[in-house]
């Protein structure tokens, strides 16, 4: 009996042994399937971080948004969910307000304009409806509301992100294609970037005038501004650079940051220690650099 017994038990101890070696393998195959799904960035376009903090959101050609996190020298993907179909993203930022943080993509959908809040796991969460195309977006937090441009009408209007009202902020006289959005809220001024003549416009909400800021570029496709240095960052993908500009400067100019380290720069953002990150549709990367235009490292790694 007891030999039949021991028999019985070995036997059992080797099946379920034979059984957590198969769930182990499987469960390693599945982690490596999702770790290589999770790294397939798709010519990325658009960007922006909590902050400038340690969470990156990065919006690819595919229409997925990856959700990076920064850590000391390298970025590290913890989720990537795509986007409905038929929507077409032009600008993105990131909002928190009332305790709710969220992604505000501003684009169109089905020839209208419209701004669609997401949660930051994809979920969309609420939609505003405009007559013009949405081109560009920026939230500014002191206000819990956020700033768009059209890009056919070449108008600013306000929404407010615990309400449904829009309210029309101004008209950008002479401006051929409005299209990315950055927000100075210490000053409460507005740069909208004009895609088609390469300008970069100022709007002063205290005074209610606009002006020309900075000009000659070819088709700058994001903003960014950073209080801490009143420094506008301006990516330009046909001029295959990033360029900063003094906004406190009596007389603005462009000054490049990291020449001839990029290929198509179509998004930016600015994140935690004083980085820049770079959306670089041309390398197939997120590239993150030192404000001074060092670059650092760039996801995925090369190797």
């Amino acid at each position: 009996m007891m030999r039949t017994f021991l028999r019985h038990s070995q036997d059992s101890l080797i099946r379920l042994g034979v059984l957590c070696v198969i769930l182990l393998t499987v469960a390693l195959v599945s982690q490596l399937e999702a770790g290589q799904e999770r790294i397939k960035l798709e010519r990325p376009v658009m960007m922006d971080s909590n902050g400038p903090g340690s969470e990156l959101f990065v919006l690819d050609a595919s229409l997925r948004l990856h959700e990076l996190r920064l850590m000391q020298n390298n970025l590290q993907q913890y989720g990537s969910v795509p986007l409905p179909n038929g929507f077409a993203p032009a600008d993105m930022t990131y909002a928190s307000s009332a305790g709710q943080e969220s992604l505000l993509i501003a684009g169109t959908e089905s020839g209208l304009g419209v701004v669609v809040s997401y949660s930051l796991d994809g979920r969309p969460l609420k939609t505003w409806k405009f007559r013009n195309i949405c081109s560009g977006i920026d939230f500014a937090p002191n206000t819990h509301s956020a700033y768009v441009a059209t890009s056919d009408s070449n108008e600013i209007y306000q929404l407010d992100l615990r309400g449904a009202e829009i309210t029309y902020v101004t008209r950008i006289e002479n401006a051929s294609k409005l299209g990315p959005v950055a927000f100075d809220g210490a000053r409460r001024r507005i740069y909208v970037a004009d895609v088609a003549s390469g300008r970069i416009y100022e709007y002063s909400a205290a005074t209610k005038t606009s002006k020309v800021m900075v000009t000659g570029f070819s088709a700058p496709t994001a903003l960014a501004f950073d209080p801490e240095t009143n420094r506008l960052f301006i990516a330009d993908p046909g001029r295959r650079g990033i360029f900063t500009v003094d906004t406190r400067s009596t007389k603005p100019v462009a000054v490049e940051l990291a020449p001839n380290s990029l290929k198509a720069p179509y998004g930016l953002a600015l994140i935690s220690e004083n980085r820049l990150a770079v959306a670089d549709y041309g390398a197939n990367a997120v590239l993150v650099f030192s404000l001074k235009g060092e670059l650092l490292f760039r996801f995925p790694s090369p190797d």
